[in-house]
């Protein structure tokens, strides 16, 4: 009997095989296909879609960009895949469906463990069928050595804006298309504006309130699907074994990531939190600590979202449209990149920071346009985490001339 079995060899599922390492416990990690090993943010996420916003500010060259992207990609799964294997992780490929709460059938071969975590992943929204040629899935780009010039993305959240920004990189004719009456519908308003205008000035066509019928696909050499992703938790035989799962299909789990099964824990896009793989990663640290016996229930306090479209947009704790909604008493302190030096050295003069505060200078949240955003937002992460008021972070002395400085900068102002 293995101490744990893991089904699922993404994020979540390699952060929970790493803990198990440290803690000596004999371990098997289920995938099913080898080159979905590191999951979708590895392949045909976060990992592809960043390099792909990096080198095409440089670089114009798809195919030269295709081939470095594959290169890095499968030199991190091998570079993972040996420490895991180095280690003692037994590795199975083949898939996995549950018989009950303790026995995992793959490959006509029964494993057994004594507790089970499910970290299979998301796959993309069928908002049409796609054909895989004229309309495929955003992600499916990435299989792609070249382009066509008239390119439609449906779906103005953060998968529509990421490959938006890159294509817009590369001189295609980029329109995003979006239901809803927003892009970024989690994001407040007046921010998510505010981030549409810079995105249009840069020649990204972005049509809101809007959806897929009301347009002439034959005007578009492809079509990318960005609507969002589901949870890939269909063929698990969740059901037959009394696991709980709600209307979206989506894993119930309470705060120690534990389901309705006391030995099966889930993280990742197969619960009901953000889809982001640095969360998926915090959920599997908590449930190895919860197996271990240690007790500790999951905290979501201070966690950022970030979208890395150019220029990036990230927030933490509550905005104002949610501040409004929840009756509670605030401040605003805002700031423009663009008086400060640093802005200027590293072009990012269309940045900016809003801040909510209570009373007390506690930090209650903070949203951020700027090219490095996903960087700076960290700051006030960590603030959030440890209940930190603004003159902790005002007194601080930052590195001159950078952009982290307008931070404690503007605060002092």
């Amino acid at each position: 009997m293995y101490e744990l079995a893991i089904i699922g060899a993404g994020a979540g599922g390699i952060e929970a095989a790493k803990e198990a390492i440290k803690n000596n416990l004999k371990t098997i990690l289920i995938e099913e296909f080898p080159l979905n090993f590191g999951g979708t943010c590895l392949n045909k996420g976060c990992i592809p879609t960043k390099l792909y916003l990096q080198l095409t500010k440089h670089n114009h060259n798809l195919e030269n960009i295709f081939l470095r992207k594959n290169q890095i990609v499968d030199s991190i799964r091998k570079e993972v895949f040996s420490y895991l294997d180095r280690k003692g992780v037994e590795i199975l490929w083949g898939k996995a469906q549950l018989s009950d709460k303790h026995t995992i059938k793959i490959n006509k071969k029964e494993i057994v463990a004594e507790n089970i975590i499910i970290a299979t992943g998301s796959i993309p929204k069928k908002i049409i069928k796609p054909d895989g040629k004229k309309i495929i899935f955003a992600e499916d780009i990435f299989n792609l050595s070249s382009l066509p010039t008239n390119i439609l993305i449906v779906g103005g959240g953060s998968i529509g804006l990421e490959f938006a920004s890159f294509l817009n990189n590369l001189s295609k004719k980029v329109v995003v298309i979006e239901k809803e009456e927003q892009i970024l519908p989690n994001f407040e308003r007046k921010v998510s504006q505010r981030l549409r205008a810079i995105l249009e000035k840069s020649g990204i066509v972005i049509k809101t309130s809007t959806t897929l019928d009301e347009f002439n696909l034959e005007k578009f050499d492809i079509v990318l699907l960005a609507g969002g992703r589901t949870p890939n938790t269909e063929n698990l035989n969740l059901g037959e074994i009394g696991l709980k799962t709600d209307s979206n299909g989506r894993i119930e789990a309470n705060e120690y990531m534990q389901t309705n099964i006391d030995n099966i824990f889930a993280c990742g896009d197969v619960t009901s939190h953000k889809m982001y793989a640095y969360v998926a990663e915090y959920q599997a640290r908590v449930i190895l600590k919860n197996i271990l016996g240690q007790r500790e229930a999951i905290n979501y306090e201070g966690i950022s979202e970030c979208i890395f479209s150019i220029p990036q947009i990230a927030k933490v704790g509550i905005d104002e449209d949610e501040a409004k909604k929840a009756n509670l008493s605030y401040q605003i302190i805002r700031t423009n990149f663009r008086k400060f030096s640093s802005s200027h050295v590293y072009q990012d003069e269309d940045g900016f920071i809003k801040l909510l505060i209570d009373s007390k200078g506690k930090i209650l949240g903070a949203t951020i346009i700027s090219n490095y955003a996903c960087e700076l937002i960290s700051i006030f992460s960590l603030a959030i985490r440890n209940h930190l008021i603004i003159d902790k972070i005002k007194n601080c002395v930052f590195t001159h001339p950078t952009l982290s400085e307008i931070i404690p900068s503007f605060l002092r102002s």
